[in-house]
């Protein structure tokens, strides 16, 4: 890929170039990055006043956690793209409250929509108590977790995440075939591990039950986590070669920028950048180094980096403008 340091993020339209004021910092870009036509006003986007109020719901595990997580609904029905938010460590959902909303209902006058859920994984904000088969109670402490608690994110957690989905898609409000997963930090992991999960699903002559991840956002994703190392996932033919990936990360934190140019390394040779002229049909991996210690959530939702756009742009291109079929889940 090719590196472009710039002092203004580049988002690229179609025909033409708009260069878009992203505050004081130099940009250092991979890649001829992002196309989207934006006003100034997109990049403190403001919640539009066609958004479905969100609604506070809980999910229920196999293994008995009841997880606790917020929907905000989509008023685009079976073009709706699904967008699952995932919170790094010891933090909860309510960190992605306003890049939900402005994420739900993007500032661009397109009228789009999308379906954004919000979950405390187990052990953070509200989804602190495990209820076993015996009536055991367990409580769940994010500092107490073991490297099985964090499987579980994925294999429980993230299973009762997809069977809401599921409901929602056969009842029309969503197109679960285009998913996206956002994660930051330890969310970012449970997120491409999730993936590798969906991607590995058999496929059934009568029934999709897998293959809907199609876009990944990670913020600061730490190569080996707590039972959760990237490596693995990253092996899984589906999620190196059929997903769309927005890398973002601090580059004056070495472990950081490690971890992230050693996810790049095993994701590179399956994306190559495309011509110039075939950019807006072909490409499929950003990533972008910002000039700062900061890591994870604070990279997607501080003003200072102005991430909204480009999110924005990124799931547009990827998956809205991808028109993937809808189908539905019912047996």
């Amino acid at each position: 890929m090719i590196e472009v340091v710039v002092d203004k993020c580049v988002f690229e339209c179609w025909d033409k170039i708009i260069m878009i004021e992203l505050g004081c910092y130099n940009r250092i870009v991979y890649g001829l990055i992002f196309w989207i036509s934006v006003s100034a006003s997109m990049v403190n986007a403001q919640r539009s006043s066609r958004a479905i109020p969100p609604e506070e719901i809980k999910l229920n595990t196999k293994d008995g956690v009841k997880l606790a997580a917020t929907y905000y609904a989509s008023s685009q029905g079976k073009d709706a793209i699904p967008v699952v938010m995932l919170h790094d460590f010891k933090e909860s959902r309510t960190v992605f409250n306003q890049l939900a909303e402005a994420i739900q209902s993007p500032d661009d006058g397109s009228g789009d929509s999308r379906a954004v859920i919000t979950v405390d994984l187990r052990g953070h904000g509200e989804s602190t108590v495990q209820v076993s088969g015996n009536g055991r109670t367990r409580d769940l402490e994010a500092s107490r977790l073991k490297a099985n608690d964090f499987i579980a994110m994925y294999t429980q957690d993230m299973e009762a995440v997809r069977r809401f989905l599921v409901d929602e898609n056969d009842a029309g409000q969503l197109n679960l075939n285009s998913l996206c997963l956002l994660g930051a930090g330890m969310g970012a992991n449970v997120a491409t591990f999730w993936a590798a999960a969906d991607w590995s699903a058999p496929r059934l002559a009568t029934l999709k039950q897998g293959q809907d991840i199609k876009a990944l956002i990670l913020a600061s994703p730490e190569w080996s986590y707590n039972g959760l190392p990237l490596l693995r996932p990253l092996r899984q033919p589906g999620v190196r070669q059929e997903i769309s990936f927005f890398i973002v990360y601090g580059d004056q934190a070495p472990k950081a920028k490690r971890d992230a140019k050693n996810t790049l390394k095993n994701l590179v040779k399956y994306h190559p950048e495309p011509p110039r002229d075939k950019i807006k049909e072909l490409k499929d991996l950003f990533v972008i180094s910002l000039p700062t210690k900061l890591q994870g959530t604070m990279l997607l939702t501080s003003p200072e980096f102005g991430m909204i756009p480009a999110l924005n742009a990124f799931i547009d291109a990827r998956l809205t403008q991808k028109h993937f079929e809808w189908v539905s889940r019912e047996h």
